[in-house]
């Protein structure tokens, strides 16, 4: 420790309980890697000291290549199967502030406008899913999603002479933001930008000849998304999730998501 009265909390998060106050050069093992704290304020390292573990800011410690080649030692030794940089990865780490990538299928009550007139269809979407701090980049811990659909809106038809062809490529990116994150389940909000591409040809019939042409239709646009979710983790690495999002464009409209996601 560099500071007297060093707080040690038991999350990485300055409005988590306070479980212990450390003296001024008190001897702890460290861990080498940093964790966001809460909404993006402060750095935190995970300490285990007196068989208690928890974490200490940044400023009120010191970690040196020796001290930190010592930890790697001792860890060693005590526990051969399971160093220390091992143990970060057990299931006391928020899973706020942990990576996780996997996959997710949702359903969206995809909207647009034509002619003044709203069309809607269900629209089932396939993808990715990366939530965590340093998603994309550096930085406190994000929501990212990029999904998919060869399904055609239903209301194409009222357009066509014929089956239209095409797809549909849809993400979002959001800060997400804690509610409840204990032991194994987090409830999160967070707000963000989205975005949609769509590619179709639909089949027209000519009025001067009778004959079907392909009219071709693209368009991408950008808008805002509220996201709401509940996350349960099971074992050390899986991570299951359902959400309801709330997307505002030239439109507005609902979408409801599951994601299975692993630790990375």
């Amino acid at each position: 420790m560099v500071t007297d009265g060093a707080a040690v909390y038991g999350r990485p998060d300055f409005d988590s309980g306070i479980q212990d106050y450390l003296t001024y050069q008190t001897q702890v093992l460290v861990s080498k890697k940093p964790y966001a704290g809460a909404g993006g304020l402060g750095l935190f390292h995970r300490v285990r000291y007196q068989n208690k573990t928890g974490y200490i800011t940044d400023t009120d410690i010191r970690v040196g290549q020796k001290e930190a080649a010592s930890v790697a030692v001792e860890e060693k030794r005590k526990s051969p199967s399971k160093a220390w940089e091992d143990e970060e990865q057990d299931l006391s780490a928020p899973i706020y502030l942990t990576r996780y990538l996997g996959g997710a299928v949702s359903m969206v009550g995809f909207t647009e406008k034509y002619s003044g007139r709203k069309l809607s269809d269900n629209m089932m979407m396939y993808g990715l899913r990366m939530t965590g701090p340093g998603t994309l980049f550096d930085g406190p811990p994000l929501d990212f999603n990029l999904w998919f659909s060869m399904q055609k809106p239903k209301y194409l038809s009222q357009f066509s002479n014929g089956t239209p062809t095409g797809f549909l490529v849809f993400g979002d990116i959001l800060a997400m933001m804690p509610m409840i994150d204990v032991n194994n389940t987090i409830v999160s909000y967070g707000l963000g930008l989205m975005w949609v591409y769509t590619r179709y040809s639909i089949p027209v019939k000519k009025a001067t000849t009778g004959e079907t042409a392909a009219f071709d239709t693209q368009e991408f646009r950008m808008g805002g998304v509220f996201d709401f979710g509940v996350g349960q983790r099971f074992g050390k690495t899986s991570l299951l999730r359902v959400d309801a999002k709330y997307y505002f464009e030239k439109t507005s409209y609902l979408g409801y998501g599951l994601s299975y996601q692993m630790r990375y």
